[in-house]
């Protein structure tokens, strides 16, 4: 595993998230993506909040959007 940056995507009720160039250890030959803890609760916490508000958060790297029907 190696440190590198990913991208992260939730969806939830209609809608998703991606969060863009989360820091990471990568696997190379496998693909397995692990966030480090102090980092994953931040970007659960983020995303958590964002899908509570259903509004745009003021954050660096994270996008909201409805998913199209």
């Amino acid at each position: 595993m190696k440190p590198g940056r990913t991208t992260l995507h939730f969806e939830r009720g209609g809608f998703y998230a991606d969060v863009e160039n989360a820091m990471a250890l990568l696997g190379g030959r496998c693909g397995t993506r692990t966030i480090p803890g102090p980092s994953a609760l931040k970007i659960s916490e983020a995303v958590k909040r964002l899908f509570k508000s259903g509004k745009e958060l003021d954050s660096t790297g994270i996008s909201f959007h409805k998913i199209a029907s």
